[in-house]
């Protein structure tokens, strides 16, 4: 890595060189409907746990890890095709629409380890073993800017013994069409994955009323992974893994958002590459454990717009390193580690006053666009110490940790911005860039407790606090004019967030059905957003500006339960396994007491972030029949549009809709333990709904599509 890491941090890391949890390792173990019992792991959680299986996810109609949230009832502002970012959000935090890694609230990471990815459209489900959502001391294991939980995809692994995999070719509506095939194996000490996908939509799809709905073909999409390593000594393991990810001519038609902006007609190709070395042991009693990782990642996409000459990009590059070392036993477990990472920001589309002579634009960059180049860096250090007391024999768990981060931020474009063109800055006296750093940098310390407690073996009670920070991206601090297509241009003065997270709840595991409720309180000082200028008589909006707002509080209620139906007379040998999983905001307000937009001093509602969201259903299956499958239905509440709309008029609401899709697995022949063909059937939008997470339908934005099928043929090995 080009990187400088100070010598004392490397001392410190090579003794604990080690990061997250690879494939085998798990954060959660698997939920066991059945056992009546609660895991060693969920005993002494004391945060709520949510976890999307194996199973789960291969009887599932979904894609991508998008779709899948979605499913679960997780909220996320989706789009249709692969063309834009899809914003999803957990208990109001969220990944930012045209946003980095870097610049989100939520994290999303690959087998532990920062994707340095923000799009959860991008991330395909073939090789994943299981989604976790991680909170409190487990959050702290890689960043406190995640207060509501940090979403994390474990891939599968290589084993245990012979060769084995799936290779599967499917159509479908739209003329649409996919394969692929992965493979998995070990070798004495050698363990691999291998995974390839690709697929294409060659025709526009309709909406639920039957309209075609122009300009929403995808050219093609490619997935490629591989996860390589080799185990020695029984406890130590070096590897190396992959991840590629390629959507070319995602299109997109024209349509009026939620904000009331007309959007054109433009297509996107999108690139994502991950790369890591891995390194992971064990003491020979196994109390002791330690892992190690460095790696690199690339986010990439460029979009073209029919009205515009001029393709705009923009290309995210990180480098990163984490380690950590774990003792556990009878009494206590504790974990300590460290961490690095760097984002590097390019874009095509900001440094428009470099490259303007005084007669026109420069006659060399005609039909070229403008070239890419360096915006900004953003570089963050973390260092943590987590640990959990057990008690009583494992009934009383007390939990606790402290995480520290430095973070650093860098204009790498000083003299490009353009604030005499932003009346927010030129109205504060701003004009010129040598008023206002071209540097940041941020130190804190943020704490963590909980306690578990079971007063039965099937009952637990739990409680949190975390306090959560974030210090602002070098992109939300340096973005030179609303030209880098962020929405907004960067403020140098930005304050960091600070949050106090609270949840308390409960869960309760029988026989044959679990039940977890958790209330959550959140409240934000100085959050980041986006908000629409307003002139200073108060007149109308001028431009929009990025701002600390003073407060902004998240509150609601989150329900997870489940069952399992099985020797029951009259259902034939049929296994049903109901689920619900519902989170409701019971408050979600801002409010800005000086120096900003709008309505000053006074509570406003959070926009972009629904009331209310569900996924229920029910997962089914027949042994004598070789049949499986699941019937998913996803309620999305009413939320309204916009960035805030603060004193622009009443709010415009749009949502509540249940979108429900259908998934049938049928064996149709076996050989052997191992040999067999399976035929899935999956029906998406099964009630031909109209319907649009981007905005009022159909008054404005475009609807998504109808009713469509899609066939597969899996040959199993």
């Amino acid at each position: 890595m080009s990187c400088r890491i100070p010598a004392v941090s490397v001392l410190l890391l090579l003794p604990t060189m080690t990061l997250a949890q690879s494939g085998s390792t798990p954060v959660l173990p698997p939920v066991v409907v059945d056992s009546g019992v609660f895991t060693e792991h969920e005993r002494e959680r004391a945060t709520s746990a949510f976890l999307i299986g194996k199973e789960t996810i291969e009887h599932s109609s979904a894609e991508n890890l998008s779709e899948l949230l979605i499913e679960q009832g997780i909220t996320v502002e989706a789009t249709p095709t692969d063309h834009g970012e899809n914003t999803t959000l957990l208990r109001g935090f969220q990944t930012e629409h045209l946003m980095t890694e870097a610049n989100g609230k939520l994290l999303i990471l690959i087998d532990g380890r920062r994707s340095g990815v923000a799009n959860t459209r991008q991330i395909a489900l073939h090789n994943v073993e299981r989604v976790e959502i991680l909170r409190g001391p487990e959050m702290f294991k890689y960043s406190m800017g995640s207060p509501g939980g940090i979403i994390n995809v474990v891939t599968r692994r290589g084993g245990p013994d012979r060769i084995s995999g799936s290779a599967r070719l499917g159509y479908g509506s739209h003329d649409t069409s996919r394969a692929g095939v992965d493979i998995d194996g070990q070798s004495g000490g050698f363990d691999y994955a291998f995974g390839y996908e690709h697929g294409t939509v060659r025709r526009d799809y309709r909406d639920g009323d039957g309209k075609r709905v122009h300009n929403t073909r995808t050219d093609g999409t490619e997935r490629a992974s591989f996860n390589l390593g080799y185990s020695f000594n029984e406890r130590h393991r070096i590897g190396i893994d992959g991840y590629h990810y390629a959507v070319d001519k995602a299109h997109r038609p024209s349509y009026v958002d939620e904000e009331g902006e007309i959007r054109d007609n433009s297509y996107t190709d999108r690139e994502t590459q991950l790369l890591h070395l891995n390194y992971e042991g064990a003491s020979e009693n196994g109390r002791l454990s330690w892992r190690g990782n460095i790696g690199w990642g690339k986010d990439l996409y460029e979009t073209y717009e029919a009205s515009s000459r001029y393709p705009k990009g923009q290309e995210a590059r990180s480098k990163r390193a984490q380690g950590s070392m774990t003792y556990t036993s009878e009494r206590f477990d504790l974990t300590g580690g460290l961490d690095y990472i760097k984002y590097e920001l390019d874009n095509s589309s900001t440094a428009r006053g470099a490259f303007l002579q005084p007669g026109g634009r420069d006659p060399q960059w005609a039909g070229l666009g403008f070239p890419m180049h360096s915006t900004s860096s953003t570089t963050l250090w973390g260092a943590f110490l987590v640990g959990t007391l057990k008690l009583d024999d494992g009934r009383l768990n007390l939990s606790g940790g402290l995480r520290y981060e430095h973070a650093r931020a860098k204009d790498l474009s000083v003299g490009d911005e353009h604030y005499d063109r932003v009346p927010y800055f030129t109205s504060r006296g701003i004009t010129d860039r040598s008023q206002l750093p071209t540097s940041r940098s941020f130190d804190h310390v943020s704490p963590t407790f909980g306690i578990s407690y079971l007063p039965a073996d099937w009952l637990k009670l739990r409680a949190n606090y975390t306090q959560g920070w974030r210090a602002p991206s070098g992109r939300q601090l340096f973005a030179s004019s609303f030209y880098e297509d962020y929405g907004a241009p960067g403020d140098p003065r930005l304050k960091p967030e600070f949050t106090d997270a609270f949840e308390v709840g409960f869960d309760i595991a029988r026989e044959r059905w679990r039940l977890s409720a958790t209330y959550f309180y959140y409240e934000v000082k100085d959050n980041i957003y986006i908000y629409p200028g307003v002139r200073e008589d108060g007149s109308g909006a001028q431009g929009r500006v990025m701002m600390n707002v003073d407060r902004r509080i998240q509150e609601g209620i989150e329900l997870q339960a489940s069952t399992n139906l099985r020797d029951i007379p009259g259902l034939g040998g049929l296994e049903l396994r109901p689920y619900i999983n519902a989170i409701h905001m019971t408050r979600k307000k801002e409010v800005i007491d000086e120096g900003g937009p709008g309505l000053q001093g006074k509570w406003w509602p959070i926009t972009r972030m629904p009331d209310t969201a569900v996924g229920y259903g029910f997962g089914f299956g027949h042994a004598a029949a070789k049949l499986s499958g699941n019937l998913n239905f996803n309620y999305y509440g009413k939320q309204y549009g916009g960035r805030a709309n603060v004193g622009d008029g009443p709010l415009v609401g749009f949502g509540k809709f249940t979108v429900a899709n259908l998934s049938v697995r049928k064996r149709l022949w076996e050989s052997g333990p191992s040999n067999s063909v399976d035929l899935k059937m999956d029906i998406n939008n099964l009630f031909d709904k109209t319907y649009s997470y981007l905005g009022r339908v159909p008054e404005d934005a475009y609807a998504y599509p109808g009713r469509n099928i899609h066939a597969t043929l899996i040959y199993n090995f």
